[in-house]
């Protein structure tokens, strides 16, 4: 038998290929990459592992992918209540203003909140929607062990005031240095409002020249439509393709709520992807379009821990109820935007959004895998475990997480961060945070 690194069992494995679903599977793991799938009994008879872990009552299947997250935003939870989601917008009334105020230490503290969170949620792979402290972030990162990609907070327009456009595309190429196995970086833009054309010229062309990805905010309300109408004539993704932006690969639009006919064809044409973060999109913005159609490459968001578990298994509950509201009261298809969709959105369409080889269990790609249990009268029975994974369970169903076939939460526990020193930190630090937040919304 050859040897391998890990080989894991489960009562299911969900490939995310073909076969979609394994009964009594098994998954031979080595050098951090997939090396097999199959039954047990074929795997088990031609590899042995130097570990073998038994999940017999649980589904083994692809890592989830966050497509839309603010790690930085997450000492804010608990505190955006009805009356400031009405604020006009809340990003720059609240939002923004809440990130100035970080300190390093701060920012470390909400990214390491963030992160561990996303990991106990089963999240193997993020894109952070542009943090105001990025260096803060990969540190996080490095310490917990799962995959992000990090973008600074991209913006130079700020009421009157605008700064040189070559100085924020210098706050990204001086992040380059740190990329490695866990890290990427990729580009990001706040939102058009924000930016001058010159910024937006000067990220595409890094991010065509240096082979990086993009990320923006885009679609989110009509007083952005209405500002490009009047200053370019065009609305924003019109406006972002006639500048060459949806040149990059690959390139994630968060929320994307307001798009026209044409916007949507220039999605599918150039081959854009969506994220959509069914919990804040539904609260601030509005219903999204794209349960009414199947030719969209799209991702879930949390959009992250200001408003939000960073439990993706949630949000997927959340898509799944809005998106069957409006395809039923539009065409009374009760059977449209079907779980498989949905689970292949959840882990990135075989890492198609992301530009990377994850979210399949097959041969030769990364081992960034969750497990989730099944013991527990809250779950069961289970007829078919992927009605199970997008109906019924969520983040407190898993109960291991793998990057590159390391243990990051095992058994659910984790493994690189001490999680009760984390919370006595947290709870040292609310009276500090309280101090800030009022001090900006009187």
């Amino acid at each position: 038998m050859e040897p391998v690194d890990l080989v894991i069992r489960a009562r299911y494995v969900i490939t995310m290929s073909n076969p979609m679903i394994i009964e009594d599977g098994a998954v031979a793991i080595d050098n951090g990459l997939i090396k097999a799938v199959g039954r047990a009994s074929e795997v088990l008879s031609r590899y042995r592992g130097e570990e073998v872990i038994n999940r017999d009552r649980h589904v083994l299947m692809p890592g989830l992918i966050d497509a839309h997250t603010h790690t930085q935003q997450v000492l804010l939870r608990s505190f955006i209540n009805d009356e400031k989601l009405a604020l006009p917008p809340i990003w720059t009334k609240l939002l923004v203003p809440f990130e100035d105020l970080l300190t390093d230490d701060l920012a470390y503290l909400s990214s390491l909140v963030s992160v561990v969170a996303m990991a106990k949620n089963g999240v193997t792979y993020f894109i952070e929607a542009g943090a105001p402290k990025p260096r803060e972030l990969i540190r996080a990162i490095n310490e917990v062990g799962i995959r992000g990609v990090v973008t600074p907070s991209t913006f130079n327009v700020r009421g009157n005031e605008v700064v040189d456009a070559g100085e924020v595309v210098r706050r990204v190429e001086e992040l380059l240095p740190e990329v490695s196995d866990r890290v990427r970086v990729w580009c990001s833009i706040r939102q058009i409002m924000m930016v001058t054309e010159d910024l937006l010229l000067r990220l595409k062309d890094l991010c065509l020249g240096r082979g990086l990805g993009i990320t923006y905010h885009l679609g989110e309300y009509q007083g952005e439509v209405d500002h490009t109408l009047a200053k370019y004539g065009a609305r924003p993704l019109e406006v972002f393709d006639r500048l060459g932006l949806t040149l990059i690969r690959p390139t994630v639009i968060a929320h994307a709520v307001y798009l026209s006919s044409r916007e949507r064809a220039i999605v599918r044409d150039r081959g854009l992807g969506i994220a959509w973060c069914p919990t804040v999109d539904s609260l601030i913005m509005g219903q999204h379009w794209l349960p009414m159609f199947n030719d969209t490459l799209f991702g879930f968001g949390s959009d992250g821990g200001a408003f939000t578990g960073l439990d993706l298994l949630h949000e997927v509950k959340v898509a799944r109820a809005v998106g069957k509201a409006l395809t039923v009261s539009m065409t009374y298809d009760k059977s449209s935007f079907n779980s498989i969709t949905m689970l292949r959105a959840l882990t990135g369409w075989g890492g198609l959004l992301v530009g990377d080889s994850v979210g399949v269990i097959n041969e030769g790609f990364k081992a960034d895998l969750i497990t989730l249990r099944l013991d527990d009268v809250r779950a069961l029975p289970i007829y078919d475990p992927v009605e199970s994974v997008i109906s019924i369970l969520n983040g407190h169903s898993i109960n291991d997480v793998l990057v590159g076939g390391g243990f990051v939460v095992r058994d659910g526990k984790l493994i690189g961060v001490d999680e009760g020193e984390l919370i006595e930190k947290l709870y040292d630090v609310i009276p500090e945070i309280h101090e800030k937040l009022n001090n900006i919304v009187r």
